[in-house]
């Protein structure tokens, strides 16, 4: 037996909504329970040949006999008076177990018979917890779909709602004076008019979003006063979780509208899991963490989240650093990036993972294709990158890693990608790249390092031209840059050319430096770009 009991006064589970969470296709009611019996306080799962003690307020399931065959067993549980009992069935074989439980006001559902008990139980079961929340309200159990919402209802410039599968509401972005009367009405009630559910369902509207991941959209009703409207079931493996309802607003919707509901869709059903499952925040970023830990934990965590570690993947870095804002101020934009960012790459692998990364927003997208999925990754961030431009009113730049064969090889970029994002604050114009765009210069960066922890490393007479005179150092670095053209050296520094030749001739007396040397050369060109790289740190 397994029970779970709930205050009086906390919010009750109804054996409607058990039903509505496992869905037609795996149990139908056949008798509803009397007005007064169909609070659903605990499960209980009863073998037909033991003689368990059964009390008001549980759900009996009946295993071990199907049918008729349940009869004897029934007329033991029925003494209990419990909500219902559950036997596998079809209505024509259950028709004696419905005769023997009328009188009783006990409720009588068939199951059906491919479904296994385990999965009816936990669904009952987690039916049950998520109400035993005494004094919680919908927005404090659910106040990460709020974000969803308001989220998606930006990047789609109109307005969400988020329904559980019996349609009550979770979650629903602010409303404006562009709403319709369904709308309004169903945040006021927290859920959907009875007469417009039907229609839907007569419609199969609910049928479609049951069966598949594609949104489906409902045409304006002018006469009725409804708007258009974009929804999508919430699904995690074969439960249907609840609905996203998007309704046009004063703009029209976004082109992108469909692909942004898929991601809305795959964000919500994590959370909703997350929530099931008691997960906080903190194992968000935990996981992000443990994905690029390059330790065991990643198979463990990889496994957890429903991503093969075996298969190839790759790593996203974004920086809103570059933000004059105060601490709390930064913290608010980066969790709203993450926000944005979660529900794109949703949309492009039901596998991200998206969370913060010590000051940058990570995102893990696992199951790409080696050879073909970089072009479709470069995009993907650069929607991101442009709605956090248009819609968030910050501007931010992002490092696409290399594609790794294995997800537990990816720690290994980790360092690659963080380089790439240094090279970019010095071109704060470039929004998005990638490491092989600016391979060169993170390994000039990463080889001035090197020399720059090497403090005997150091060419005595450059040393002296450096800090006494640095004029004639970066005459000398142009020249060597512009491979000894004086002329285009003159036109950088905007000198005359003889200035320039004076210049060099002063620094190789300084330095005692022949710049006939192909190994002097490059020991100066170095050794001024590691001055120059030093001071643009500090």
């Amino acid at each position: 037996m397994k029970a779970l009991e709930i205050d009086d006064d906390g919010v009750v589970t109804l054996l409607s909504d058990v039903l509505e969470d496992l869905g037609v296709d795996n149990a139908r009611l056949l008798l509803a329970p009397a007005e007064d019996n169909r609070t659903v306080r605990e499960t209980v799962i009863v073998d037909a040949e033991d003689d368990d003690e059964i009390r008001p307020g549980a759900l009996v399931m009946l295993i071990g006999v199907r049918g008729r065959a349940a009869l004897p067993a029934l007329r033991r549980i029925m003494v209990g008076r419990p909500t219902a009992v559950a036997v596998k069935g079809s209505e024509r074989e259950l028709e004696a177990a419905a005769e023997l439980l009328q009188p009783t006001g006990i409720g009588l559902v068939a199951v059906a018979p491919g479904l296994r008990w385990d999965k009816f139980e936990s669904i009952a079961l987690d039916r049950v917890r998520e109400n035993d929340v005494p004094g919680e309200t919908p927005t404090s159990v659910h106040r990460d779909l709020f974000a969803i919402a308001q989220t998606t209802a930006t990047l789609t410039n109109g307005h969400v709602v988020i329904e559980d599968p019996g349609n009550r509401v979770l979650a629903y972005s602010p409303a404006s004076n562009d709403v319709d009367e369904l709308r309004r009405l169903s945040i006021l009630a927290r859920r959907g008019p009875e007469k417009y559910q039907k229609l839907l369902r007569e419609s199969g509207v609910y049928k479609h979003l049951q069966a598949t991941e594609a949104p489906v959209h409902v045409e304006a009703n002018l006469d009725a006063g409804l708007r258009e409207r974009v929804a999508i079931g919430i699904h995690a493996g074969s439960r249907v979780m609840g609905y996203i309802w998007l309704q046009e607003g004063a703009e029209p919707l976004a082109a992108n509208t469909d692909r942004i509901m898929v991601g809305a869709a795959r964000h919500a059903a994590i959370e909703l899991v997350r929530h099931r499952n008691e997960q906080s925040q903190s194992m968000r970023e935990d996981r992000v963490s443990s994905l690029l830990s390059g330790t065991a934990q990643v198979h463990s965590q990889a496994q957890s989240a429903g991503i093969d570690p075996s298969k190839p993947a790759a790593l996203v870095l974004i920086s809103a650093g570059g933000l004059s804002q105060s601490a709390a101020g930064l913290q608010l934009r980066r969790g709203e990036l993450s926000k944005v960012a979660s529900i794109h790459a949703a949309a492009y692998r039901p596998g991200a993972v998206v969370g913060a990364l010590g000051m940058e927003t990570a995102i893990i997208l696992p199951d790409v294709d080696p050879l073909k999925s970089l072009p479709a990754i470069n995009r993907l961030v650069n929607t991101i990158v442009r709605d956090a431009t248009t819609h968030l009113h910050f501007q931010v730049q992002a490092a696409v890693g290399p594609i790794v064969p294995r997800l537990d090889a990816l720690h290994a970029t980790l360092d690659h990608v963080r380089s790439v994002l240094k090279v970019m604050e010095a071109t704060p114009d470039v929004r998005v790249a990638s490491y092989s765009d600016v391979e060169t210069t993170v390994l000039t960066r990463e080889l001035l390092e090197l020399l720059e922890s090497r403090t005997t490393l150091r060419h005595a007479g450059i040393t002296r031209l450096c800090s006494r005179y640095p004029e004639f150092a970066l005459t000398l670095l142009t020249y060597l840059e512009f491979f000894g053209d004086v002329n285009r050296c003159a036109e950088e520094l905007a000198v005359h050319r003889n200035t320039v030749h004076y210049r060099l001739r002063r620094a190789c007396e300084v330095a005692g430096l022949d710049l006939h040397s192909a190994d002097e050369r490059l020991l100066a060109h170095l050794q001024i770009r590691l001055w120059t790289y030093a001071g643009t740190k500090v």
